[in-house]
């Protein structure tokens, strides 16, 4: 059986409006914006790239972080990894999901938790 070795992989991600997406430059090889705008801060270079819908940018380096934050309403990206970087960096992308993801949850749990029962400290004070 004869496989075909892709250069790159890709993975697509829905970001609503103001999200950000933040991944290792080690293996973010391009940003594509399929809907949306996006603003790509990449630490290590000179310049943020702003992606219109149907534009991608190539990423200048591959040290530091991507930082991929949706401009106005939800936005879709593709992000093109090196392929050599998938097999190493392959909890990176279920880190970014976690902080993109799950983090925002949790903080707007522990604020509707302290909405509804304020700090027992502080009742018992009185």
């Amino acid at each position: 059986m004869n496989t075909i070795q892709f250069p790159l992989a890709t993975q697509d991600w829905t970001l609503g409006k103001s999200r950000a997406l933040a991944l290792q430059a080690a293996q973010v090889k391009s940003v594509e914006a399929l809907s949306g705008a996006l603003w790509v801060t990449v630490s290590g270079s000179e310049q943020d790239f702003f992606v219109k819908s149907g534009e991608s940018v190539a990423i200048p380096c591959r040290h530091g972080q991507v930082v991929i934050e949706a401009l106005g309403d939800e936005s879709v990206v593709r992000v093109g990894q090196h392929a050599e970087s998938m097999a190493s960096n392959s909890q990176t992308f279920a880190h970014a999901t976690y902080v993109s993801l799950v983090c925002p949850v949790v903080r707007g749990l522990r604020k509707a938790a302290d909405w509804l029962d304020p700090s027992p400290v502080a009742a018992r004070a009185h």
